[in-house]
């Protein structure tokens, strides 16, 4: 059964990726042993229409840029533990920019997790935030939103793969 809906999804993804979604950017999470990766993808255009007005040059070092903001903007908590990612690579695919990051986590019992985003809104208030998660049997996939009520959500027992949804966080 499990299978059938990787299949399905991905078979959804490929039927329409011919269509082109404008203001949204996609982070992937894999727990993987003790690493959690994230593979952020956003149309290159988006970004040169960010105004970011910082200290950091865009312009000369987007992918380090952007791991920074994402680590402000966004946040990863298990088990109550914030999760900072640090930069691995980046690389331009179909005009997109894709950044791989990754963080040392304890994974041998998560019982809670809790994803905020509110990345981009600032420069698009209609802009979409697509969180997919595949973490200890566990794979879904959220759109997040500027909307309070709609830019987090929060996993407990995850291991037993039960879902809140929302909660606002502090």
């Amino acid at each position: 059964m499990q299978t059938m809906k990787i299949l399905s999804i991905l078979l959804f993804t490929m039927a329409f990726s011919f269509f082109h979604a404008e203001h949204i950017a996609e982070y992937s999470y894999q727990l993987s042993n003790d690493q959690l990766s994230l593979k952020f993808v956003i149309d290159k255009t988006e970004v040169g229409g960010f105004n970011f007005n910082s200290v950091c040059d865009i312009k000369q070092m987007t992918a380090l840029c952007l791991t920074k903001y994402i680590n402000e903007k966004s946040e990863v908590k298990i088990n109550g533990k914030a999760v900072e990612f640090m930069l691995n690579d980046s690389y331009t695919e179909k005009d997109h920019l894709v950044i791989n990051l990754s963080a040392n986590v304890t994974s041998d019992s998560i019982t809670e997790l809790i994803i905020s985003n509110n990345c981009f809104y600032e420069f698009n208030a209609k802009f979409k935030n697509r969180v997919i998660l595949d973490i200890a049997q566990f794979q879904k996939s959220y759109l997040l939103t500027k909307k309070e009520r709609y830019n987090s959500f929060e996993i407990k027992r995850l291991l037993s793969i039960h879902f809140t949804w929302p909660q606002k966080l502090d």
